[in-house]
């Protein structure tokens, strides 16, 4: 592994956020293919709704094809596109009364609407009260046994964020009773974050994405992003891209590697400026991958 020397501290520079590497080869794709949706909205030419409405039905059965390895989400039968994971979010905050969280789980809910209980433990929780969870977690990037207690003891319903899917190796989740929706986006595997191409999985149709999913009324350019990740990776393929890289940077710098390639872990007070609420410094990676070389 060339240059592994010169990752230093510095080279992570102050930010806490993760900033994944872009895919070059499906950007490359997507600079061919984006803007090709573009079309009348007339129903009087013919049934462009209808159109619209396959061209999503066929691209949300490539994305249930490509999680189908980590999770099988048969039994959430409708699908929604939103820009990114935050209006997924946004959703969840406008209709539950009341939520509950982790310590250390991703803020942007918090931002919406402030949680009504922040939980250390599964003891913690409030039987009833709605968890917003990723898994893998925010603070780590790692699987959350967690999830499995809350789910398979039917404690409380749960909204479960993905962000981290396609970041990691092999694992299978399992899709409890009380899982509600899921939320999905290729924003942290592939670095296409500026592009807002999400997805919501839900076990309830929803009236009003009935009729706007009914007219095609929805951001067409998320087709195009997914269908070409869903062309041209595989849910795992990123962690097995960057494992070998991931483990000679954390064993250079001591840290603990992630269930996600994105992240390094440690304790180590010379890193607490990426320290998240639940005591854990998550350090980005992706710095450091640009500096070394196979």
């Amino acid at each position: 592994m060339n240059n592994i020397s010169s990752v230093t501290n510095e080279t992570f520079g102050q930010s806490r956020a993760i900033h994944p590497p872009v895919d070059e080869t499906i950007k490359a794709y997507l600079d061919k293919r984006l803007g090709h949706y573009v079309e009348s909205t007339n129903e009087n030419k013919g049934t462009s709704s209808e159109r619209r409405r396959i061209k999503w039905e066929r691209c949300q059965d490539k994305v249930r094809n490509y999680l189908e390895p980590l999770v099988d989400l048969a039994d959430l039968k409708f699908s929604y596109p939103t820009n990114g994971i935050h209006e997924s979010i946004d959703w969840m905050c406008n209709r539950v009364s009341d939520y509950q969280v982790f310590d250390g789980e991703y803020r942007y809910p918090t931002f919406m609407k402030r949680p009504v209980n922040v939980a250390k433990t599964v003891s913690d929780l409030k039987p009833g009260i709605s968890l917003y969870m990723s898994n893998p977690f925010s603070a780590t990037g790692n699987f959350d046994r967690r999830y499995d207690e809350v789910g398979s003891k039917n404690i409380c319903p749960i909204y479960l964020d993905l962000a981290f899917a396609g970041t990691t190796g092999p694992y299978r989740l399992n899709l409890y009773d009380n899982v509600q929706q899921v939320f999905w986006s290729c924003s942290k595997p592939y670095g296409l974050g500026l592009l807002r191409a999400g997805i919501r999985f839900s076990r309830r149709e929803e009236a009003l994405q009935r009729e706007l999913m009914g007219v095609g009324y929805f951001n067409h350019a998320v087709i195009d992003v997914f269908n070409e990740v869903t062309s041209w990776s595989s849910v795992f393929a990123k962690k097995e891209e960057y494992k070998e890289k991931q483990e000679a940077i954390c064993k250079h710098l001591n840290f603990l590697p992630s269930d996600s390639y994105l992240l390094g872990l440690s304790n180590d007070s010379e890193w607490d400026r990426f320290k998240r609420e639940n005591g854990v410094n998550r350090i980005c990676l992706t710095p450091a991958y640009g500096v070394v070389q196979e």
